[in-house]
């Protein structure tokens, strides 16, 4: 079953019948429950999967991400405890297109049903970088619906006896995430093309440039993995000057000091920290997906309508 990308009446309709067919078919399938509360045990490769998962699985599953909060996935390095917390998972749900290519060896011998959500779906856009995939999807709220969707999926699979549930939680959620879509664009309305130009750290931001109408540059790729080299460095400080951008962004899981560099050799100012590959912990102003991308929607108003 998919979900919806737009609201109306008719999708209602069809949603709320396959929730009956679930219903009747679930009597007759074994649901999963193995951790000591009997709750479904769901783990995520990242925070912002946590999220995205907990708002569908309700609060009768355990969900946990291997990467922790305000950590780069990119570059994380597993641990032991980390393959054993997989191997114990009855879902595992990571984001996939080499954003944690470390995930998968993690995942080789688990019993868990396991989702790359970016191979899940035919995606409208794909952005690659050197013939990869740029995996931040998630950067736009509509794709994140689409996350809800394969999420949605793949837990009434595992646990079709709570499939109502899940449907009910996942169409509620992305009521929540076209709206924040609608809030973000009006937003930006403040901002003149010509000021809509988004310097970062990373290049977390094409899909969310692509669909907000903002040009945007960056330091790394699409991977932090990769450095920077001295031409990279130059031709960014140039760009600063010549395009008169007053702000620049670094990412919360990223070390600032090149980019306090370039900052200064350009005489611009450096924004509130923006978040993309993870949640802020509890008390930041990311510590969900919906804050984490109103945060950074607003840090970029500021920085850039002065």
């Amino acid at each position: 079953m998919r979900l919806r990308t737009k609201t109306g009446a008719a999708h209602r309709f069809i949603v709320w019948a396959a929730l009956v067919c679930v219903l009747l078919l679930a009597g007759c399938t074994q649901t999963f429950a193995t951790n000591e509360f009997g709750r479904l045990t769901v783990v995520t490769s990242t925070t912002v999967l946590k999220d995205l998962t907990q708002a569908v699985a309700g609060d009768d599953v355990t969900v946990i991400s291997v990467v922790p909060h305000d950590t780069d996935p990119h570059v994380y390095e597993p641990r032991p405890a980390d393959a054993r917390l997989v191997a114990d998972a009855d879902v595992v749900v990571a984001n996939g297109a080499n954003l944690e290519p470390w995930f998968t060896s993690l995942t080789q011998n688990a019993s868990a049903q396991v989702v790359f959500i970016a191979d899940a779906r035919p995606w409208p856009v794909l952005f690659e970088e050197d013939g990869e995939p740029d995996p931040h999807m998630w950067m736009v709220p509509t794709l994140a619906a689409e996350y809800v969707a394969v999420i949605a999926e793949t837990l009434a699979d595992a646990d079709p006896k709570n499939a109502a549930g899940y449907w009910q939680r996942a169409v509620a959620k992305q009521d929540v995430l076209y709206a924040l879509d609608q809030e973000l664009a009006q937003l930006f309305d403040v901002l003149p093309v010509e000021r809509r130009i988004l310097v970062t750290s990373h290049d977390a931001f094409r899909y969310f440039g692509a669909q907000y109408g903002f040009t945007v540059a960056s330091l790394y790729g699409v991977s932090t993995e990769t450095q920077p080299s001295a031409r990279d460095v130059q031709q960014l400080v140039d760009l600063l000057r010549t395009q008169d951008i007053p702000t620049i962004f670094v990412e919360s899981t990223i070390d600032t000091s090149v980019l306090e560099r370039i900052a200064k050799d350009a005489n611009v100012t450096i924004g509130a920290p923006l978040y993309g590959d993870a949640l802020g912990p509890v008390g930041s102003p990311a510590q969900s997906y919906v804050a984490m991308m109103r945060h950074n929607a607003q840090a970029i108003v500021d920085g850039l309508r002065v």
